[in-house]
C-alpha cells in the first residue's frame, strides 16, 4: 500500500497533501503527479484531525441552475480543486431560514471557509457572524466581510452611454426598478439618460427572474404592449434571461430584433453565446448583448 512517505520519497516533499500554504505551485504539481502515478489515497479524516483542517469550502448561491451563478460555481470549483479543496455547493433559494440552516450545517462540518451570495446583506449578517470561519461575499457587499462585487449603477450607465452612441433616442427598460441590485442598475441607466436630456419612454416593471422559468417577464411585456403599446427603439433588460423572454414577446408581437427593436441584456452569460444553430430569437440576442458585468470591486474586511 502506498504511503505518504512513498510520495515524499518520489517528489521530495509531503506537505502538499496537507495543503500547507508554504508549498510552491511548482512543487505542488510535482507531488500531485506522483500522487496520480502511485494511486495514493490520503486519509482525509486523519489529516483533518491532525491539522484541524478539512480542506472543504462551503459555497452558497441563490439558484444553482441560474446561468450566471452556474458559471461562477464552475470557476470556483475548478480553482478550489487546483488548490486542493473540495466544495460543498448549497442552494439557498433566497430563503433566510434555509441560509441560516445551511450555515449551521457547514459550521458543524468544520469547513475551512465559506464563499457566499448572501440572501440579504442586512438580515443575513448574524448568521455569517456566527460562522467563526473566514467568509467572502460575492456579487454583494456585506459589512465586516471581504466582498467581491460589481457596480450595477456603473453598468447601467455604460449601457445608456452605448445606446446614445448608437444613436437611439427612444429608449426603454424592462426589469425591477425598486428592489435588489437591479434597482441600482436601473438608477444608473435612467440618470445617465436624464443627464443627456433623454427621458425613458417605456418602463416595463418586471421582477428579477429567480430561475430559468421566467415566463412572467414574457407575459408582462405582452400585457404592457397591449395596454400602452411599445414606443422604443432599444430596451435594457435587467439580465440575459429577461432579455430572452422580452425578445420572444417582441417576435410574437411582430417586431424583428434587432432591426425594429434592439435589446441589451446584462450578465454575459451562456445565453448570449448560443451558436448559429440555436433558436433564432435566442441567437439574435448574441448580437445585441453589449453589457457585461462591469467595474469589479473588491472590499477587504481586514484593516
Amino acid at each position: 500500500m502506498v504511503s505518504m512517505q512513498d510520495i515524499a520519497n518520489k517528489a521530495g516533499v509531503s506537505r502538499v497533501l496537507s495543503n500547507h500554504p508554504s508549498v510552491k505551485a511548482e512543487t505542488r504539481q510535482k507531488v500531485l503527479y506522483w500522487v496520480k502515478e502511485l494511486d495514493y489515497e490520503p486519509n482525509l479524516i486523519a489529516q483533518s484531525l491532525a491539522g484541524n483542517r478539512t480542506n472543504i469550502i462551503g459555497l452558497l448561491v441563490p439558484e444553482i441552475a441560474y446561468p450566471f451563478f452556474s458559471e461562477i460555481i464552475e470557476s470556483i470549483e475548478n480553482q478550489a480543486f487546483y488548490e486542493g479543496y473540495s466544495v460543498i455547493i448549497c442552494n439557498t433559494h433566497r430563503s433566510l431560514d434555509k441560509e441560516k440552516n445551511i450555515l449551521a450545517q457547514l459550521r458543524q462540518r468544520k469547513v475551512d471557509g465559506v464563499i457566499a451570495v448572501p440572501v440579504s446583506t442586512k438580515r443575513s449578517l448574524p448568521s455569517y457572524q456566527r460562522l467563526q470561519v473566514p467568509a467572502v461575499m460575492i456579487t454583494k457587499r456585506m459589512d465586516g466581510f471581504s466582498s467581491v462585487y460589481i457596480s450595477h449603477y456603473n453598468g447601467g450607465q455604460q449601457i445608456a452611454k452605448h445606446f446614445l452612441n448608437m444613436g437611439f433616442q427612444k429608449i426603454g427598460y424592462i426589469g425591477p426598478t425598486r428592489e435588489s441590485t437591479s434597482a441600482l442598475k436601473y438608477a444608473g441607466f435612467q440618470q445617465y439618460l436624464s443627464a443627456n436630456q433623454i427621458k425613458l419612454t417605456d418602463v416595463i416593471e418586471c421582477p428579477a427572474p429567480e430561475n430559468m422559468n421566467a415566463s412572467l417577464v414574457y407575459k408582462l411585456v405582452k400585457q404592457y404592449a397591449a395596454n400602452s403599446g411599445l414606443h422604443c427603439e432599444a430596451y435594457l433588460a435587467n439580465d440575459d434571461i429577461t432579455a430572452c423572454e422580452a425578445i420572444t414577446a417582441f417576435h410574437e408581437l411582430g417586431y424583428a430584433v434587432p432591426q425594429d427593436i434592439a435589446v441589451a441584456g446584462f450578465d454575459n452569460s451562456l445565453l448570449d453565446q448560443i451558436n448559429n444553430n440555436a433558436d433564432p430569437c435566442i441567437y439574435e440576442l448574441e448580437s445585441r448583448v453589449i453589457a457585461r458585468e462591469s467595474t469589479i470591486r473588491f472590499v477587504s474586511a481586514q484593516p
